[in-house]
C-alpha cells in the first residue's frame, strides 16, 4: 500500500525466516528490506521493470540497519519505507518496521545507485525525473551510512568461493549472500550469547560465479567488528563492513 509517497507492507514471519532462535534472521530482515524498496519502486514507475527498458539498474550501494527486537516467528510487522532524496549518482531510501503495538523493532537506511549497463558508469539520479514525494526530514537511522576506508587487519582470513546459489539476476553474488557469509563468521555460540545492534555495510566491486574471496575480521572494540572482503585474484574490496554486537 501506497500514501503520499510512503510505502507500508504487514508481513507475517514465516518459519524459513527465522534463525535458531525463531527470531528474524538478519539475512531474512535485509531480503525484506530489498523486496519492500523493489515494490515501491516498481509501484511508483521507477523500478527494476522500468529503468531496465532505458538500459538501467538500481545497485545497492550501502546499508545501515540498527536493531531493537527482532520479531519472532509468526509475528505479524508493519514495514515502511520512503525516499528521502537524491544526491547526484545516490538516491537514498529508509525504512522502520513496527509491531502491532506500534513499538519500533528496527531501522534501516540505504544508499542505491543508478547504474547505466550501456556506458557502464552510474546515471544521475534526478536527470531521469522520477515522480515520487521525497521525505528529506524523515531520517531513520541514528546516523547515516559512512563511507568506510581502509583494510581489516586478520592474518587468517576466511576462504569462500562463489556458488550458483549466491548469484542474483545479473549474475552478481547477492548482497544478501555477503550478509550471510557475514552471518556464519560468528560461530553459533557467540550468537547464543549476544545481540546485533548495528550492521553497516559498503558494497564495493561485484563478485561473479567461482570467484576466491577472502574475508578479513577484527575486534576493533569489544563486540564491534570490522570486515573486508576482498578478492585475492586482482585485490579489490567486495565490501567494508562495521557490525556491533551487545
Amino acid at each position: 500500500m501506497e500514501e503520499n509517497g510512503i510505502w507500508e507492507s504487514r508481513i507475517k514471519v514465516r518459519s524459513f525466516d527465522v534463525d535458531k532462535s525463531k527470531r528474524l534472521s538478519i539475512v531474512a530482515l535485509t531480503e525484506y528490506l530489498q523486496e519492500e524498496a523493489g515494490s515501491h519502486a516498481n509501484a511508483m514507475g521507477f523500478g527494476y521493470r522500468q529503468v531496465i527498458q532505458q538500459g538501467m539498474v538500481w545497485i545497492l550501494n550501502g546499508i545501515r540497519v540498527e536493531v531493537e527486537k527482532l520479531p519472532m516467528w509468526e509475528d505479524e510487522i508493519i514495514l515502511k519505507t520512503w525516499v528521502v532524496g537524491n544526491n547526484k549518482y545516490i538516491s537514498r531510501r529508509d525504512f522502520i518496521c513496527v509491531n502491532q503495538e506500534n513499538k519500533v523493532l528496527f531501522r534501516a537506511t540505504t544508499n542505491w545507485i543508478l547504474f547505466n549497463t550501456n556506458t557502464l558508469r552510474p546515471q544521475l539520479v534526478d536527470s531521469m525525473k522520477f515522480s515520487v514525494e521525497m521525505y528529506p526530514n524523515q531520517l531513520s537511522t541514528s546516523v547515516g551510512i559512512s563511507n568506510m576506508r581502509g583494510s581489516v587487519e586478520d592474518n587468517s582470513p576466511l576462504n569462500y568461493k562463489v556458488k550458483y546459489s549466491d548469484l542474483d539476476m545479473v549474475g552478481h553474488m547477492n548482497n544478501t549472500k555477503y550478509i550471510q557469509l557475514l552471518m556464519d563468521y560468528y560461530k553459533p555460540e557467540f550468537h547464543g550469547s549476544q545481540s546485533l545492534k548495528s550492521l553497516e555495510i559498503i558494497f564495493k566491486a561485484e563478485a561473479k560465479y567461482q570467484n576466491i574471496l577472502k574475508l578479513y575480521s577484527q575486534e576493533v572494540a569489544p563486540n564491534n567488528f570490522s570486515h573486508e572482503l576482498k578478492r585475492p585474484l586482482d585485490s579489490k574490496t567486495n565490501f567494508l563492513a562495521r557490525l556491533v554486537w551487545e
